[in-house]
Protein backbone atom coordinates (compact mmCIF):
# COMPACT_ATOMS: atom_id res chain seq x y z
CA UNK A 1 0.00 0.00 0.00
CA UNK A 2 1.54 3.31 -1.12
CA UNK A 3 0.89 6.01 1.49
CA UNK A 4 2.56 8.81 -0.49
CA UNK A 5 0.01 11.43 -1.63
CA UNK A 6 -0.12 11.73 -5.41
CA UNK A 7 0.18 15.05 -7.25
CA UNK A 8 -3.56 15.76 -7.20
CA UNK A 9 -3.82 14.99 -3.49
CA UNK A 10 -0.79 17.14 -2.68
CA UNK A 11 -2.27 20.02 -4.67
CA UNK A 12 -5.60 19.66 -2.86
CA UNK A 13 -3.84 19.58 0.50
CA UNK A 14 -1.75 22.65 -0.34
CA UNK A 15 -4.74 24.60 -1.64
CA UNK A 16 -6.70 23.82 1.54
CA UNK A 17 -3.82 24.93 3.77
CA UNK A 18 -3.40 28.18 1.81
CA UNK A 19 -7.12 28.96 1.98
CA UNK A 20 -7.29 28.25 5.71
CA UNK A 21 -4.26 30.41 6.39
CA UNK A 22 -5.87 33.36 4.59
CA UNK A 23 -9.49 32.92 5.65
CA UNK A 24 -9.58 30.90 8.88
CA UNK A 25 -6.48 31.60 11.03
CA UNK A 26 -6.27 29.56 14.21
CA UNK A 27 -5.83 32.66 16.38
CA UNK A 28 -9.29 33.93 15.38
CA UNK A 29 -11.16 30.68 16.07
CA UNK A 30 -13.24 32.19 18.88
CA UNK A 31 -14.45 35.12 16.80
CA UNK A 32 -14.90 34.06 13.21
CA UNK A 33 -16.95 35.75 10.51
CA UNK A 34 -20.59 34.75 10.15
CA UNK A 35 -19.98 34.00 6.49
CA UNK A 36 -17.37 31.31 7.22
CA UNK A 37 -19.76 28.37 6.83
CA UNK A 38 -20.95 29.62 3.43
CA UNK A 39 -17.32 29.95 2.34
CA UNK A 40 -16.51 26.41 3.54
CA UNK A 41 -19.46 25.08 1.55
CA UNK A 42 -18.25 26.95 -1.52
CA UNK A 43 -14.85 25.31 -1.04
CA UNK A 44 -16.58 21.90 -1.10
CA UNK A 45 -15.45 20.92 2.40
CA UNK A 46 -18.94 19.92 3.54
CA UNK A 47 -19.61 17.33 0.86
CA UNK A 48 -16.30 16.01 -0.36
CA UNK A 49 -17.33 12.36 -0.39
CA UNK A 50 -20.98 12.91 -1.26
CA UNK A 51 -22.52 11.02 -4.17
CA UNK A 52 -21.06 12.16 -7.47
CA UNK A 53 -17.92 13.71 -6.02
CA UNK A 54 -15.88 10.50 -6.44
CA UNK A 55 -13.35 11.60 -3.81
CA UNK A 56 -11.82 8.85 -1.71
CA UNK A 57 -11.28 8.78 2.05
CA UNK A 58 -7.52 9.14 1.61
CA UNK A 59 -7.92 12.53 -0.07
CA UNK A 60 -10.54 13.53 2.47
CA UNK A 61 -8.21 12.68 5.36
CA UNK A 62 -5.52 14.94 3.89
CA UNK A 63 -7.93 17.86 3.63
CA UNK A 64 -9.51 17.39 7.07
CA UNK A 65 -6.10 17.21 8.71
CA UNK A 66 -5.37 20.65 7.26
CA UNK A 67 -8.77 21.95 8.39
CA UNK A 68 -8.07 20.53 11.85
CA UNK A 69 -4.76 22.36 11.95
CA UNK A 70 -6.71 25.64 11.85
CA UNK A 71 -9.43 24.47 14.28
CA UNK A 72 -12.20 24.41 11.69
CA UNK A 73 -15.80 24.17 13.00
CA UNK A 74 -16.75 20.81 14.52
CA UNK A 75 -19.90 20.88 12.39
CA UNK A 76 -17.76 20.11 9.36
CA UNK A 77 -17.29 16.55 10.61
CA UNK A 78 -20.99 15.80 10.98
CA UNK A 79 -22.03 17.64 7.82
CA UNK A 80 -19.49 15.88 5.60
CA UNK A 81 -20.41 12.46 7.00
CA UNK A 82 -24.15 13.12 6.75
CA UNK A 83 -23.83 14.20 3.11
CA UNK A 84 -22.30 10.81 2.31
CA UNK A 85 -24.51 8.43 4.28
CA UNK A 86 -27.79 10.36 4.22
CA UNK A 87 -27.56 11.93 0.79
CA UNK A 88 -31.34 11.97 0.28
CA UNK A 89 -32.16 13.44 3.70
CA UNK A 90 -29.26 15.66 4.80
CA UNK A 91 -29.73 19.33 4.14
CA UNK A 92 -27.83 22.42 5.20
CA UNK A 93 -25.50 22.42 8.16
CA UNK A 94 -25.65 19.33 10.37
CA UNK A 95 -24.65 19.61 14.03
CA UNK A 96 -22.93 16.77 15.87
CA UNK A 97 -24.64 15.13 18.84
CA UNK A 98 -23.12 12.93 21.50
CA UNK A 99 -25.50 10.72 23.44
CA UNK A 100 -25.63 11.50 27.12
CA UNK A 101 -26.30 9.37 30.17
CA UNK A 102 -30.02 9.57 29.37
CA UNK A 103 -30.77 8.09 25.91
CA UNK A 104 -33.38 10.78 25.20
CA UNK A 105 -30.96 13.64 25.90
CA UNK A 106 -28.42 14.83 23.35
CA UNK A 107 -25.37 17.00 23.81
CA UNK A 108 -25.26 18.94 20.53
CA UNK A 109 -21.96 20.44 19.38
CA UNK A 110 -21.83 23.44 17.03
CA UNK A 111 -25.62 24.01 16.91
CA UNK A 112 -25.82 27.54 15.39
CA UNK A 113 -27.65 27.54 12.02
CA UNK A 114 -28.08 23.74 12.09
CA UNK A 115 -31.39 22.25 10.96
CA UNK A 116 -30.34 18.62 11.51
CA UNK A 117 -28.23 16.66 13.98
CA UNK A 118 -25.97 13.66 13.39
CA UNK A 119 -26.06 11.36 16.42
CA UNK A 120 -22.72 9.59 16.89
CA UNK A 121 -22.97 6.07 18.27
CA UNK A 122 -20.45 3.25 18.20
CA UNK A 123 -22.39 0.87 15.95
CA UNK A 124 -24.39 3.24 13.77
CA UNK A 125 -25.12 6.82 12.84
CA UNK A 126 -28.53 8.46 13.10
CA UNK A 127 -29.65 11.66 11.42
CA UNK A 128 -32.22 13.63 13.39
CA UNK A 129 -34.40 16.33 11.90
CA UNK A 130 -35.10 19.40 14.03
CA UNK A 131 -38.67 20.32 13.14
CA UNK A 132 -38.62 23.41 15.36
CA UNK A 133 -35.30 24.77 14.08
CA UNK A 134 -35.47 28.45 13.24
CA UNK A 135 -33.16 30.47 11.07
CA UNK A 136 -30.40 30.31 13.66
CA UNK A 137 -30.85 26.62 14.48
CA UNK A 138 -32.13 27.28 18.00
CA UNK A 139 -35.74 26.59 17.10
CA UNK A 140 -39.06 28.16 17.96
CA UNK A 141 -38.36 27.76 21.66
CA UNK A 142 -35.13 29.05 23.10
CA UNK A 143 -32.43 26.43 23.49
CA UNK A 144 -29.65 27.72 25.77
CA UNK A 145 -26.14 27.56 24.37
CA UNK A 146 -22.93 27.34 26.34
CA UNK A 147 -19.26 27.04 25.38
CA UNK A 148 -17.50 23.71 25.58
CA UNK A 149 -13.98 23.34 26.95
CA UNK A 150 -13.03 24.40 23.40
CA UNK A 151 -14.21 28.00 23.45
CA UNK A 152 -14.57 28.04 19.65
CA UNK A 153 -17.38 25.45 19.88
CA UNK A 154 -20.80 26.05 21.40
CA UNK A 155 -23.03 23.30 22.73
CA UNK A 156 -26.66 22.85 23.69
CA UNK A 157 -28.84 20.18 25.28
CA UNK A 158 -31.80 18.89 23.34
CA UNK A 159 -34.40 16.21 23.68
CA UNK A 160 -34.20 13.46 21.09
CA UNK A 161 -37.39 14.24 19.20
CA UNK A 162 -38.15 14.45 15.47
CA UNK A 163 -37.88 12.34 12.35
CA UNK A 164 -34.88 9.98 12.26
CA UNK A 165 -32.93 8.16 9.58
CA UNK A 166 -30.40 5.44 10.42
CA UNK A 167 -27.26 4.32 8.57
CA UNK A 168 -26.59 0.72 9.55
CA UNK A 169 -23.57 0.34 7.27
CA UNK A 170 -20.60 -0.40 9.59
CA UNK A 171 -18.46 1.94 7.47
CA UNK A 172 -20.59 4.96 8.45
CA UNK A 173 -19.31 5.35 12.05
CA UNK A 174 -15.80 4.52 10.81
CA UNK A 175 -16.04 7.48 8.44
CA UNK A 176 -16.85 9.86 11.30
CA UNK A 177 -14.10 8.34 13.43
CA UNK A 178 -11.59 8.78 10.59
CA UNK A 179 -12.46 12.46 10.09
CA UNK A 180 -12.29 13.19 13.81
CA UNK A 181 -8.86 11.50 13.84
CA UNK A 182 -7.83 13.78 10.97
CA UNK A 183 -8.94 16.81 12.98
CA UNK A 184 -6.86 15.56 15.93
CA UNK A 185 -3.81 15.07 13.68
CA UNK A 186 -4.25 18.68 12.61
CA UNK A 187 -4.31 19.74 16.28
CA UNK A 188 -1.06 17.86 16.91
CA UNK A 189 0.53 19.56 13.90
CA UNK A 190 -0.68 22.99 14.98
CA UNK A 191 0.77 22.61 18.49
CA UNK A 192 4.07 21.30 17.10
CA UNK A 193 4.44 24.21 14.67
CA UNK A 194 3.42 26.79 17.26
CA UNK A 195 6.01 25.48 19.72
CA UNK A 196 8.81 25.30 17.13
CA UNK A 197 8.11 28.83 15.90
CA UNK A 198 8.12 30.22 19.44
CA UNK A 199 11.33 28.33 20.31
CA UNK A 200 13.05 30.13 17.41
CA UNK A 201 11.69 33.52 18.46
CA UNK A 202 11.97 33.62 22.26
CA UNK A 203 15.47 34.31 23.56
CA UNK A 204 17.06 33.56 26.93
CA UNK A 205 20.67 34.10 27.94
CA UNK A 206 21.29 35.66 24.55
CA UNK A 207 20.12 32.63 22.53
CA UNK A 208 16.81 31.36 21.13
CA UNK A 209 15.35 28.90 23.64
CA UNK A 210 15.24 26.28 20.89
CA UNK A 211 19.02 26.14 21.11
CA UNK A 212 18.80 24.45 24.53
CA UNK A 213 18.82 20.67 24.48
CA UNK A 214 15.77 20.17 26.69
CA UNK A 215 13.63 22.25 24.33
CA UNK A 216 15.08 20.47 21.30
CA UNK A 217 14.07 17.12 22.75
CA UNK A 218 10.60 18.38 23.59
CA UNK A 219 9.98 19.71 20.07
CA UNK A 220 11.47 16.56 18.52
CA UNK A 221 9.08 14.40 20.54
CA UNK A 222 6.19 16.53 19.31
CA UNK A 223 7.30 16.00 15.71
CA UNK A 224 7.57 12.22 16.18
CA UNK A 225 4.10 11.99 17.75
CA UNK A 226 2.53 14.00 14.94
CA UNK A 227 4.31 11.96 12.25
CA UNK A 228 3.26 8.63 13.77
CA UNK A 229 -0.36 9.74 14.06
CA UNK A 230 -0.41 11.03 10.48
CA UNK A 231 1.08 7.80 9.12
CA UNK A 232 -1.59 5.70 10.83
CA UNK A 233 -4.27 8.11 9.60
CA UNK A 234 -3.12 7.62 6.00
CA UNK A 235 -3.04 3.85 6.39
CA UNK A 236 -6.50 3.78 7.97
CA UNK A 237 -7.96 5.93 5.19
CA UNK A 238 -6.50 3.66 2.51
CA UNK A 239 -7.74 0.56 4.35
CA UNK A 240 -11.23 2.04 4.49
CA UNK A 241 -11.13 2.86 0.78
CA UNK A 242 -10.11 -0.74 -0.02
CA UNK A 243 -12.72 -2.26 2.35
CA UNK A 244 -9.90 -4.13 4.07
CA UNK A 245 -10.87 -6.71 6.68
CA UNK A 246 -8.88 -4.86 9.34
CA UNK A 247 -10.09 -1.36 8.41
CA UNK A 248 -12.01 -0.95 11.68
CA UNK A 249 -8.88 -1.72 13.70
CA UNK A 250 -6.75 0.75 11.77
CA UNK A 251 -9.34 3.52 12.02
CA UNK A 252 -9.56 2.94 15.78
CA UNK A 253 -5.76 2.93 16.03
CA UNK A 254 -5.58 6.17 14.03
CA UNK A 255 -8.11 7.77 16.36
CA UNK A 256 -6.27 6.63 19.50
CA UNK A 257 -2.86 7.79 18.22
CA UNK A 258 -4.22 11.10 16.93
CA UNK A 259 -6.06 11.94 20.16
CA UNK A 260 -3.00 11.14 22.26
CA UNK A 261 -0.66 13.09 19.97
CA UNK A 262 -2.98 16.10 20.05
CA UNK A 263 -3.19 16.05 23.85
CA UNK A 264 0.54 15.50 24.46
CA UNK A 265 1.59 18.07 21.86
CA UNK A 266 -0.92 20.58 23.21
CA UNK A 267 0.51 20.24 26.72
CA UNK A 268 4.10 20.42 25.47
CA UNK A 269 3.28 23.51 23.42
CA UNK A 270 2.09 25.35 26.53
CA UNK A 271 5.23 24.26 28.37
CA UNK A 272 7.48 25.57 25.58
CA UNK A 273 5.66 28.91 25.75
CA UNK A 274 6.35 29.11 29.48
CA UNK A 275 4.46 31.73 31.49
CA UNK A 276 2.84 33.36 28.46
CA UNK A 277 1.51 29.96 27.39
CA UNK A 278 -0.75 29.93 30.46
CA UNK A 279 -2.48 33.18 29.48
CA UNK A 280 -5.71 33.57 27.55
CA UNK A 281 -4.12 36.16 25.26
CA UNK A 282 -1.70 33.59 23.82
CA UNK A 283 -3.03 30.98 21.39
CA UNK A 284 -1.09 28.08 22.89
CA UNK A 285 -4.08 26.76 24.84
CA UNK A 286 -6.40 26.59 21.81
CA UNK A 287 -5.13 23.33 20.22
CA UNK A 288 -5.09 21.60 23.60
CA UNK A 289 -8.71 22.53 24.34
CA UNK A 290 -9.81 21.33 20.91
CA UNK A 291 -7.89 18.07 21.52
CA UNK A 292 -9.83 17.52 24.76
CA UNK A 293 -13.14 18.04 22.94
CA UNK A 294 -12.24 15.65 20.11
CA UNK A 295 -11.72 12.86 22.64
CA UNK A 296 -15.51 12.70 23.03
CA UNK A 297 -16.14 12.28 19.29
CA UNK A 298 -16.16 8.58 18.36
CA UNK A 299 -13.39 7.53 20.80
CA UNK A 300 -11.51 4.34 19.96
CA UNK A 301 -12.95 1.48 21.95
CA UNK A 302 -10.80 -1.02 23.79
CA UNK A 303 -12.65 -3.84 22.02
CA UNK A 304 -11.81 -2.49 18.55
CA UNK A 305 -8.13 -2.17 19.42
CA UNK A 306 -7.84 -5.62 21.00
CA UNK A 307 -10.11 -7.59 18.64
Amino acid sequence: MDLTPNEDQAALQSATADWCRDNMPLEHCRNRAGTLWTELEAMGCTGMTAAGMELDHASEALVFAELGRFLAPIGLLSTAVARRWFKESAKGKVALALTGSAPATLRVLDPPASKMVLIAEAARLTLLDLPDAGADGDGARHVPRAPTIDLSTLQSRRERAGAEWTADDPAAPLHLQLLSAAFAVGCADAARDMAADYAKLREQFGRPIGWFQSLKHMCSDMAVRAAAARSELYYAACALDENAADAAFHVAAAKRLADQAALDNGRANIQVHGGVGMTDEAAAHLPLKRAHLLQFVMPASREALLA
